[in-house]
């Protein structure tokens, strides 16, 4: 399992939601943003990040805690987005 470092903070992101992970059954079960800058958040999984299995290739804007994780990736806990479709 992945650990997340304790420094996080409160941001909005806009990019394109874009599959990340499959099932054995080729369902969609993580997704990550990709944002203009060429940046890359996982999505982590809530209630509400979870929605954005259901919006693969849209344009979102997303507000959230983004955190460090150790591994070296940056990952997001969503709290609210938007569609701009």
């Amino acid at each position: 399992m992945n650990r997340i470092k304790k420094k996080s903070r409160k941001s909005i992101i806009s990019g394109i939601v874009i599959p990340d992970q499959w099932d054995a059954n080729g369902k969609v079960i993580a997704v990550t943003i990709h944002d203009n800058d060429e940046k890359v958040f996982l999505v982590e999984h809530t209630k509400i990040g979870n929605d954005l299995l259901n919006l693969i290739h849209k344009e979102v804007q997303v507000t959230g805690k983004i955190r460090e994780r150790f591994d070296g990736k940056t990952s997001i806990g969503v709290k609210s987005y938007e569609t701009s479709n």
